[in-house]
């Protein structure tokens, strides 16, 4: 009977050093198989939480366009720097920069998550504002020219709306001129105004952008003598500074239309009856950017001022800084 119990007994012990043989096979072979291969396709990592730590770095390098400066920025080490995009890059399971001997390009993959990760970061940015700036409130009366209430505008306020809910914004249109007077009245807590980069104009610059002559793609307005004209009302210093580009160069010219916004002068342009002097940033496929070469100087830049009452309260500065930070980002 002990004969018979040692000899199972044996048996089992045989059975179960071979079953732990066999599990160490496994989980060597599985290891084994985990090494990897940079050269062959990535695979993304199951983590679907994207670290805006991660984000940062990888933004900074792409501005840089180098592992060592950006380190310098985001107080990391090279290394460190280089052992984040990697785990970003096995996270995406794409290769996001080409490396070169001195520095790095962004890949397709990078420059398409890029748009992404500045989305994400802003959007972190605008959550902690929300919750850790003091909540204030109040009433803002705030001026800007037509042309620049329509382009930038709604996503100032939007911006704003999110980090101060509950301050009320009271928004005026209309010329500079009328801002500026409805501005000295006290009217008007704060005003955009634009002014010629040399007119000693009052207020703080926060937007500056050069004006050039536009007309229609196909169009042959600029080949007429005198050459007819697109402009804004009297007062405006994107007219003067035109006139007196063309009155410099000997050019002839006429006025043929008048408005007081920038949409106007447009609708003339793409007619082919005028040409215009407008901000480079409205100047699209559907535009000819007429330049010396075909027979128009330069008019130079304009600068849009912001000027505050200063007594304003707490609100109000607060969407003034809010109004300076946004032009800084469209720069």
């Amino acid at each position: 009977m002990v004969q018979i119990s040692l000899a199972i007994l044996t048996s089992f012990v045989q059975v179960r050093l071979a079953w732990r043989y066999s599990s160490i096979q496994r989980i060597v072979l599985s290891v084994s198989f985990r090494k990897i291969d940079r050269d062959a396709p990535m695979q993304p990592q199951q983590n679907n939480l994207l670290e805006t730590d991660l984000l940062k770095t990888f933004v900074t390098i792409s501005e840089t366009g180098n592992f060592t400066v950006a380190a310098k920025r985001v107080f990391r080490t090279p290394s460190a720097v280089s052992m984040q995009i990697r785990r970003l890059e096995d996270q995406l399971g794409r290769a996001l920069f080409v490396r070169h001997p001195r520095h790095v390009t962004l890949t397709a993959d990078g420059e398409a998550f890029l748009v992404h990760a500045k989305d994400i970061l802003r959007i972190n940015d605008e959550a902690l504002s929300r919750f850790r700036v003091p909540q204030l409130e109040g009433r803002v009366r705030f001026g800007a020219p037509d042309d620049f209430g329509v382009r930038y505008l709604p996503a100032i306020l939007s911006r704003f709306a999110a980090t101060h809910p509950l301050v009320e914004v009271e928004v005026f249109l209309s010329t500079s001129v009328n801002l500026a007077r409805r501005f000295e009245a006290a009217e008007i807590d704060m005003i955009l105004t634009v002014s010629a980069q040399s007119d000693p104009a009052p207020g703080e610059v926060i937007h500056s952008e050069p004006l050039v002559w536009v007309g229609a793609r196909d169009g042959m307005a600029f080949c007429r003598t005198p050459v007819p004209l697109a402009l804004s009302s009297h007062g405006c210093p994107w007219r003067a500074a035109a006139l007196a580009a063309l009155d410099k160069a000997g050019r002839r010219y006429r006025i043929a239309y008048t408005s007081e916004a920038a949409a106007g002068q447009l609708a003339a342009v793409m007619a082919d009856l005028a040409i215009a002097p407008l901000p480079v940033s409205l100047v699209d496929e559907q535009h000819r950017r007429l330049t010396e070469k075909d027979g128009f100087a330069a008019i130079g830049s304009y600068q849009l001022r912001l000027q505050k009452n200063p007594d304003i309260g707490s609100a109000a500065q607060a969407f003034a800084d809010h109004v300076r930070e946004s032009f800084g980002r469209h720069e």
